[in-house]
C-alpha cells in the first residue's frame, strides 16, 4: 500500500523523526489553517506533484483560496488531488536524500547529499554521490556503517544524522515497510527535518499490521479514496464501447456471456471490466472507478459474480465503498453466488443495495434500467 505524505509524515513523527508543522485542507472554502507564507501541496498516490503545479506558495488569503480551488481540480498523471497539505514554510541550507528499501530479500539503506532530486537521474549520472549499505535485518545499522554514513554527509552533525538513520530503520521494521524514503531531509540551523515522505507497506502484512490498516483505509473514506488508483501492472481489463450499460465481472468467461446476453436482450454495454484472477474489495473499487469515468454514458450497472477463490464480502465491500463514496444514483444490479455469497448478500442489502442469484434476471432487470433513463 501506498501511503500519502500526511501519512507518511505521520508515521514518521510516531517514530521520532521530525517533520514540519502542517494541517490537511479538503475544501478551498475552509480558513488558512497556518500562519502566512506557508505551502500548499497536493496529495495524490503518485509523483510529480510540483511539475504539475501541485505545490504552491500561500502568502495572503486570495492567493490561499485561488491556489487550494485550482489544485483541488486537478489530476496529476490521472489521478485526482484528493486533498493538500498545507506547511510551514522551510528554507534547509542542505538537502540529503535518505531511504530504506529491499533488494534481493535484504534491507538496503541508501543516502546522498543530493536530496530534492530525482535519486535515479543522480544513481545515472553521478553514482559517486550514492552512498548503498546493506543492513542486517535483526541488528539493523553497524556502528562502522553509521561512521561511514557520517562521513559522507558532514552537512549534518554526526550524532544526529546517526539517531535519524536508527529511527528510519526502526520505523521500517515497525511498520512491515517495502519502502521509506525522505526526500529530501532538510538540515535547518544544524537539524534535520523531514520535508517529504513516501512510504510503501508490504500489504502481505496487513494481517500482522490489522490497526495500522484499517486507520489507514478510514483515512482514505475520509478523502473518497478507498483504493489505491489503477497501475499499468494490475489484472483488471477494461474496453470502452458505446452502449449505456456498464459490465463489471471477476471472471473473462462469465463476462463475455454476460455481453452476449445483454446484447440479446436488446441492450448495449457502454463498457467492459474484468476483474481477472484473484481479487478483492479494492480492486473491485478500482473497477468501478474506471467504469465510471467523466464523460461516461453508463445508466445502468450490471456486475456478475461468481465466487470460487473470491469472497463475496470483498466484492461487497468494495462496490458499497464506492457507492458511499460517490453518492451514485445509477441502479446497479449485483448476481452474486460463491464463497461467503450470505454475508456478502448482507453488507449489500444493508447499504440498500439489491443481489441476484438469476443471471438471465438480472441482465434483464439492467437492460430495462438503461432504456427507462
Amino acid at each position: 500500500m501506498d501511503l500519502f505524505e500526511y501519512e507518511g509524515k505521520r508515521l514518521l513523527r510516531e517514530h521520532g523523526i521530525p517533520t514540519p508543522k502542517s494541517s490537511l485542507v479538503y475544501s478551498a472554502d475552509e480558513q488558512a489553517p497556518l500562519q502566512f507564507p506557508f505551502v500548499l501541496k497536493a496529495q495524490v498516490l503518485t509523483g510529480g506533484r510540483g511539475k504539475a503545479g501541485g505545490i504552491k506558495v500561500c502568502s495572503t488569503q486570495q492567493e490561499y483560496k485561488e491556489h487550494a480551488k485550482a489544485i483541488l481540480s486537478m489530476h496529476i498523471k490521472g489521478q485526482p488531488v484528493y486533498a493538500l497539505l498545507a506547511e510551514e514554510m522551510a528554507s534547509p541550507s542542505n538537502e540529503i536524500y535518505l531511504s530504506v528499501t529491499v533488494k534481493n530479500g535484504r534491507p538496503l539503506f541508501i543516502a546522498s547529499a543530493m536530496g530534492g532530486v530525482d535519486i535515479e537521474e543522480v544513481a545515472k549520472s553521478q553514482p559517486d554521490k550514492i552512498l548503498t549499505l546493506e543492513l542486517d535485518i535483526f541488528y539493523g545499522l553497524h556502528k562502522y556503517q553509521l561512521n561511514r554514513l557520517a562521513a559522507f554527509l558532514p552537512m549534518l552533525e554526526a550524532e544526529d544524522l546517526k539517531s535519524i538513520a536508527n529511527k528510519l530503520f526502526s520505523a521500517f521494521c515497525a511498520l512491515d515497510a517495502k519502502l521509506i524514503e525522505i526526500n529530501p531531509l532538510g538540515v535547518i540551523n544544524g537539524k534535520a527535518i523531514a520535508l517529504d515522505a513516501k512510504v510503501t507497506l508490504d500489504d502481505d502484512a496487513e494481517k500482522p499490521q490489522k490497526a495500522l490498516f484499517a486507520a489507514l483505509r478510514e483515512d482514505r473514506e475520509k478523502l473518497n479514496c478507498y483504493s489505491e488508483p489503477v497501475k499499468e501492472d494490475n489484472t483488471i481489463t477494461f474496453v470502452q464501447l458505446e452502449g449505456n450499460i456498464g459490465l463489471i465481472s471477476d471472471g473473462a468467461g462469465t463476462g463475455m456471456l454476460a455481453l452476449d446476453m445483454v446484447y440479446n436482450a436488446g441492450g448495449h454495454v457502454a463498457s467492459f471490466c474484468e476483474l481477472g484472477g484473484i481479487t478483492n474489495a479494492d480492486v473491485m473499487h478500482l473497477a468501478m472507478e474506471k467504469t465510471f469515468f467523466p464523460g461516461n454514458t453508463v445508466k445502468s450497472l450490471l456486475i456478475v459474480l461468481i465466487g470460487g477463490f473470491n469472497r463475496m464480502d470483498d466484492m461487497a465491500n468494495g462496490i458499497t465503498a464506492y457507492m458511499k463514496a460517490h453518492k451514485l444514483d445509477i441502479p446497479v444490479f449485483t448476481r452474486m453466488c460463491g464463497t461467503m455469497e450470505e454475508e456478502g448478500e448482507r453488507i449489500m442489502r444493508e447499504n440498500g443495495l439489491a443481489t441476484y442469484r438469476d443471471l438471465t434476471q438480472t441482465v434483464q432487470l439492467s437492460v430495462s434500467a438503461a432504456k427507462e433513463v
